[in-house]
């Protein structure tokens, strides 16, 4: 666990900064990551109904327009919610939200705080608009070695997918039950020839950081965060269906 907290406390600074101010299209083929398979409590958007909250999203200042409608308080208690809900025990705690280095700010000026979380399988992150309390975006980090890894009952792939797709969830407004399609577009961010891709209003991305030498203390960060729809257009992203 120290080096997974190391690690994506080195991801959380390298390329949650770059997030805040903007994602832009990621074009790269995964070539680091193996071929997983697709886990069995997925499902595409053609088999379950996603609606969002209209109220999940608002105008910002910030680079990308738009920020999610939660604090990390509001999201830690719908995390829970929804944990219950699933009939699982590993709840999140507010009070062992962590931030991450100083306050910064995007393109636009607007004051950022990162911060992290410690869980058992994966690190959550966020980074959240100083003056609104509002959360930019949020995400899921875990190294290769953990991703990969499987135990005789279970896959930590399909683990680690499982609970991004429940933030993302929770963070977003989907309704409750949605978590079995984002986590297909998780999926399909490490499988398929792009790394990110769009999903009703929002962006949802696989960064990496590479260690040169040991590939498996590689870092994955899975993340979710809104955009306009001029960026939409403008960074050309491939849409999800």
């Amino acid at each position: 666990m120290k080096f997974l907290r190391a690690g994506i406390a080195a991801l959380t600074a390298a390329v949650l900064m770059m997030t805040a101010a903007a994602c832009g299209e990621q074009k790269k083929e995964n070539d680091s990551i193996k071929q997983i398979d697709r886990p069995e409590t997925v499902a595409t958007g053609d088999e379950v109904k996603t609606d969002v909250k209209p109220d999940a999203v608002e105008p910002s200042e910030n680079v990308n327009g738009k920020r999610l409608n939660v604090t990390l308080k509001s999201f830690t208690d719908a995390y829970n919610k929804e944990l219950k809900r699933l009939g699982k025990t590993d709840q999140i705690v507010y009070e062992k939200w962590n931030k991450q280095g100083k306050a910064t700010k995007d393109d636009n000026d607007v004051p950022i705080q990162y911060w992290y979380y410690d869980d058992e399988e994966v690190n959550f992150t966020a980074s959240v608009e100083i003056d609104s309390n509002k959360l930019v975006n949020i995400g899921c980090g875990t190294t290769m070695s953990r991703f990969m890894a499987e135990t005789e009952d279970e896959k930590n792939s399909d683990i680690i997918l499982g609970k991004a797709a429940l933030m993302a969830e929770c963070a977003c407004g989907f309704q409750s039950g949605s978590e079995s399609v984002l986590q297909d577009i998780f999926f399909r961010t490490t499988t398929g020839s792009n790394d990110t891709l769009w999903y009703k209003g929002y962006v949802f991305n696989l960064s990496t950081k590479e260690n040169s030498s040991d590939s498996k203390k590689s870092v994955m960060l899975f993340r979710v965060f809104p955009i306009t729809d001029e960026l939409k257009k403008e960074w050309k992203l491939t849409e999800y269906k």
